[in-house]
């Protein structure tokens, strides 16, 4: 592409720090697996990513079955991988990643809409 085609495509705000906003699909799909990790060890971890990667890939779900399943497989990759170093079993009290994000949604709430 040339700079002259490039330039005719329109301008890219890349500059937002605006981080979109996980769905409620997806949000419900994230405390599903976390409540589903909880006990498990690295192994069983991984066999639950191997069923929801197999599970996301069905032709049939569309939509919100659809973003749910992908938004599934993110968070088993997610928990599996925090798991791989780790001897014990997942617990989301002890996820840094689950704990900031409490952290976050609730300085959000405390924050008014027009600071935000």
């Amino acid at each position: 592409m040339s700079l002259e085609q490039d330039r005719a495509s329109g301008p890219v705000d890349d500059t937002s720090d605006e981080a979109a906003e996980p769905s409620e699909a997806e949000r419900d799909a994230w405390a599903r697996v976390r409540r589903s990790a909880t006990g498990m060890r690295h192994h069983e971890a991984k066999a639950a990513l191997e069923d929801a990667r197999k599970a996301a890939q069905d032709d049939s779900l569309t939509g919100r079955d659809a973003t749910a399943a992908q938004a599934e497989v993110e968070e088993w990759e997610r928990v599996t991988e925090a798991l791989f170093d780790h001897a014990g079993a997942y617990d989301a009290a002890d996820d840094p990643f689950v704990q900031g994000e409490l952290e976050g949604r609730a300085h959000h709430a405390q924050t008014p809409p027009g600071l935000r």
